[in-house]
């Protein structure tokens, strides 16, 4: 196990969620943004929080014991450098990797194995391992940003034909995802990282930021920070409209 190691001035597997719009806490602005501030020579890094340094130290633990039940072999938790796209702008950094031995394995709720989109995934060869720490009740199919999406990268860009997301829920229980490629997911992410490159070309040459529609208010204040327009007189019907809404919200209030 080993600190972030893919670099911040291109997309990496695990930002993608947040560039499709799926994610709970960043827009796609808050990642073109992160990449251009690499660019510019900013440190962008954050520290992390306290979830965060669990799932690091429970990383390997959560990965021995996916090994474990799926009888997996040859086990590989130590990956300390990023795997780049041969054809696409993407790259990715893998928690762990094992051979599934061409095992065929079926879903098995007892044993917390989930075949997801199929009755049954062969593990032919090395497949890739994805460790998760969450503090939600168990899922029957992981929420996208929680490994799904992110997978399908890794897995295409280091030709893998399955993978395994390994979520611990809540400290107590732990569900196995197997996945096999889904080349419908795989070509909207080379479509999302082909643009994605390409506002970050934009930047390099022109400094000019080519932002994504925005999701939130903070979105949009980020692209219209000032307000260069002059000021528009509403007149007296326009106070009257105002004074309404504003009555109108104090009703609704009470």
């Amino acid at each position: 196990m080993v600190s972030k190691v893919t670099p911040d001035d291109m997309l990496s597997a695990s930002r993608l969620p947040a560039l499709m719009g799926l994610s709970k806490y960043r827009s796609p602005n808050d990642e073109l943004q992160y990449s251009i501030g690499a660019m510019q020579g900013e440190n962008v890094r954050s520290d992390g929080n306290e979830a965060m340094a669990w799932g690091n130290e429970l990383e390997p633990i959560i990965l021995r014991e996916a090994a474990r039940r799926l009888r997996l072999i040859d086990l590989v938790t130590d990956h300390p450098e990023a795997k780049f796209h041969p054809d696409v702008p993407l790259c990715c950094s893998l928690d762990g990797t094992a051979d599934g031995g061409g095992q065929i394995i079926t879903t098995d709720p007892d044993a917390g194995i989930f075949v997801i989109g199929q009755d049954q995934i062969e593990l032919a060869g090395t497949g890739v391992l994805e460790a998760k720490l969450t503090s939600v009740a168990p899922e029957d199919t992981p929420a996208l940003y929680r490994g799904p999406i992110q997978l399908q990268a890794q897995m295409d860009i280091v030709q893998a034909r399955w993978g395994c997301i390994a979520v611990l829920y809540q400290g107590t229980e732990l569900r196995l995802f197997l996945f096999a490629p889904h080349q419908a997911t795989v070509d909207k992410i080379y479509g999302m990282a082909t643009d994605f490159q390409r506002r970050l070309d934009i930047w390099k040459k022109k400094q000019i930021i080519d932002w994504y529609q925005p999701l939130n208010s903070k979105d949009a204040d980020r692209m219209f920070p000032q307000a260069d327009e002059a000021s528009i007189d509403l007149g007296s019907e326009g106070e009257r409209l105002a004074r309404e809404i504003l009555e109108a919200k104090k009703t609704i209030a009470k």
